[in-house]
């Protein structure tokens, strides 16, 4: 523990304000997303409606993301975050104001943009930014910092509404007075991270645009196609496995509610999540080490299955509880050790617009899942969401773990973190 301590100390001080950037941004973030969904209750709107204004924000997002290569290379990682950030900021106050129907879905375009910059950029900036031997850290310190972020930002979200009403005599627990007072003070926590961003050194010189059609021109043409087809899986992948979180992750602190869950303990339960996720997450060079990227992300990605499964049978608030656990664990794991990977995989030219189109892909599926899911939990409960979250998860993960096991960089060991320990050594051998 006193060596990883010490390796985060030795982080440069612009790596050290962007991860207080995270920890801020997400603080507000995860208040605002504790209660939105139930400020839209109060406005009289139900799942479907939710359903749809999430769809709003997250196609949103995927066409930001989209472009956010093409931002990244040309203005530079730091500059993308900025401009980004602070629309999210705007649009965040606006959200906590917004009762008109028409408004709401405005600013969830707003919003969903402006989202898409607090967490495309971070694997460019990191790669960016950062030394070879630190990446890893330093992506599993940024992911977990979110995660941990978002649990200080559920507390806020889930006890200030209350604590608001107490303050102020007028203004009723649970009322929309009270998730409003929660928005607004969330989207201002959030800005205060614009400060650290301003503060960066190196990150706020002149961008010296790379020249990406020279270095392709430079690759083979079997290089070039292989690249594609690495792109076009990571997409893929992550355009399936949005489709079964999104028909489950929009509403659930509503499925908590409607299990007999209070505010607070909603709080409690996201905020539960968040320490969880920013604890274990830390583990991710370490489990990646040992087992190896593709190893360790089938094993992760796949533990949640029996959990949902569990609620489909057996639907209450401890399975709830546990599997939400679980599955917050598993992100904040997997997460950086998959980005990590395809970074190491894919040649600069490649890095900066990868996950921006794979965002794209994950909010485009995420959308229309939240859409119809809406839907289905309106008409038919919460079963079959969590029916197609076990669906396509199992099919998303399985795919990643069968392509690029047998992918020639990875059986060559020209990316030796992608295998176990004891197979790194045999290749080593047979390599020499």
């Amino acid at each position: 523990m006193s060596a990883y301590l010490r390796r985060v100390l030795s982080f440069s001080f612009d790596l050290k304000l962007f991860l207080l950037y995270n920890l801020l941004a997400n603080i507000g973030f995860g208040t605002i997303e504790l209660v939105f969904n139930f400020y839209l209750i109060e406005l009289g709107h139900r799942e479907d409606f939710i359903g749809e204004w999430r769809a709003v924000q997250t196609v949103s997002m995927a066409v930001s993301a989209m472009t956010i290569g093409f931002w990244i290379n040309r203005f530079g990682p730091w500059r993308t975050i900025v401009a980004g950030f602070a629309v999210f900021s705007l649009a965040s106050v606006l959200l906590g104001i917004a009762e008109q129907t028409w408004l709401l879905y405005l600013l969830g375009v707003l919003f969903g943009a402006g989202l898409s910059t607090l967490f495309n950029p971070i694997m460019p900036f990191v790669m960016e930014y950062s030394n070879a031997d630190e990446r890893q850290y330093v992506s599993a310190i940024s992911f977990s910092l979110i995660s941990f972020s978002m649990m200080i930002g559920s507390l806020v979200g889930g006890f200030y509404p209350s604590a608001v009403a107490r303050i102020i005599p007028a203004i009723e627990v649970g009322s929309l007075q009270a998730y409003r007072a929660a928005i607004i003070t969330g989207s201002l926590i959030a800005a205060l991270g614009l400060i650290p961003l301003l503060m960066m050194g190196k990150p706020r010189q002149g961008w010296s645009r790379p020249d990406s059609r020279a270095e392709a021109a430079s690759e083979s043409t079997e290089t070039r196609k292989r690249v594609r087809m690495d792109v076009a899986m990571f997409v893929t992948v992550a355009a399936l496995m949005s489709i079964g979180v999104g028909m489950v992750q929009p509403f659930y602190n509503v499925f908590l509610k409607d299990l007999g869950a209070s505010d607070n303990q909603v709080g409690f339960i996201f905020a539960l999540g968040g320490l969880v996720a920013a604890m274990i997450g830390l583990a991710a060079p370490l489990m990646a080490n040992r087992m190896g990227s593709l190893n360790a992300v089938l094993l992760l990605r796949m533990a949640i299955i029996p959990f949902y499964l569990a609620i489909i049978f057996a639907p209450n608030i401890g399975f709830a509880v546990m599997a939400f656990l679980v599955r917050q664990a598993s992100i904040s794991i997997a997460w950086p050790i998959d980005s990590t990977f395809i970074s190491e995989i894919l040649p600069p030219r490649a890095r900066s617009g990868v996950f921006g189109w794979r965002s794209a892909a994950w909010n485009g599926g995420f959308a229309l899942a939240s859409y119809l899911g809406g839907r289905i939990i309106v008409n038919r409960g919460y079963d079959p969401t969590f029916v197609s979250l076990v669906i396509f998860t199992a099919i998303s993960v399985g795919l990643f773990w069968v392509y690029y096991s047998r992918h020639p960089a990875v059986t060559s060991g020209a990316v030796p973190s992608a295998l176990p320990q004891s197979r790194r050594g045999a290749i080593a051998e047979t390599s020499a």
